[in-house]
């Protein structure tokens, strides 16, 4: 299984290993509750138990709380010049939302990592799937096109068959290696599509045709998927304007109104905070809006 560490968390996985067992009693206690969270570490290739991971992201997360909690004490005395009720309530609002905001996303990483590796798949099954049909309509066997599929550049896909390959190679049976295939891919469209052929075999039934509806099938997924995406690409534009443009306006607006009115001024150091703030938020969105882009092409 292949070792992969999350992005942002500052917790490595290989420490979390090494962490006492008498530590694990908290990573145990997140994982009854978010029970999915083990098969969704299995998809995505993180080699680590599950009460090892939980308690990894808690740590994580606690790091960011406390960072962010002197931010929020350096936007209080910027604003205030003082620490004061404000900035003690600022420090433990901002240090609690970020905690539970990186908590949430270590927890929830898995998940998206087993969809982008499925993903992968996807993007060039399409491909491989065509020069598979090809190849068998001109009569090449199953084996030697899954073969070809195997040394060629298609990515994850060539991977998964590179598999199948070696486990036929080894002395196990080709609906065998394909059964392998389907219960471990993480690729629906892939499990789908060896199941079909499994089938297709052992009933004696044309490959070529059955491959030629899952091409057809894949074809009119990948462009509703594009439809679909194309749809909520302008709700995400429309928030992206909100933060970019409306949201720092209106927060300058209403500190230079606080300060008015709690008898203090607001000086050039907040409003750079605050560019800086919105900035970050507007790279995270992009980044977000990049992860969801349709991996059908390549």
């Amino acid at each position: 299984m292949a070792k992969q560490n999350p992005i942002l968390m500052l917790y490595s996985l290989e420490s979390a290993k090494n962490i006492s067992e008498k530590y694990i009693f908290l990573g145990r206690f997140i994982s009854k509750i978010l029970f999915s969270l083990k098969y969704d570490l299995q998809k995505a290739e993180i080699d680590i138990d599950v009460e090892r991971y939980c308690l990894a992201a808690f740590i994580s997360a606690l790091i960011y709380g406390i960072i962010f909690i002197f931010v929020g004490a350096a936007f209080g005395v910027i604003v205030t010049k003082s620490i004061g009720a404000f900035t003690i309530a600022l420090m433990g609002i901002t240090g609690l939302s970020i905690f539970f905001v990186m908590l949430f996303f270590h927890l929830f990483y898995p998940k998206l990592a087993a969809f982008q590796l499925a993903g992968m798949v996807d993007q060039d099954l399409l491909f491989a799937l065509r020069t598979m049909l090809i190849q068998l309509s001109s009569g090449t066997s199953l084996f030697e096109s899954m073969k070809n599929i195997s040394k060629s550049n298609y990515g994850q896909v060539s991977t998964e068959f590179g598999l199948v390959i070696k486990d036929i190679n080894s002395g196990v049976s080709e609906t065998s290696a394909l059964e392998k295939l389907a219960f471990r891919t993480k690729s629906e469209v892939l499990k789908k599509t060896a199941w079909q052929v499994l089938t297709t075999t052992r009933s004696g039934g044309s490959i070529v045709n059955a491959l030629n509806a899952q091409v057809e099938t894949l074809v009119a997924k990948q462009m509703d998927t594009i439809k679909a995406y194309a749809a909520e690409l302008n709700l995400w534009t429309l928030i992206y304007l909100m933060i970019a443009a409306a949201m720092p306006s209106l927060g300058i607006t209403f500190l230079v109104i606080a300060s008015s009115i709690g008898s203090s001024g607001i000086g050039p150091d907040a409003v750079l905070l605050i560019v800086v703030l919105s900035l970050a938020v507007q790279i995270a969105m992009i980044i977000l809006i990049r992860t969801k882009v349709p991996k059908i092409v390549k």
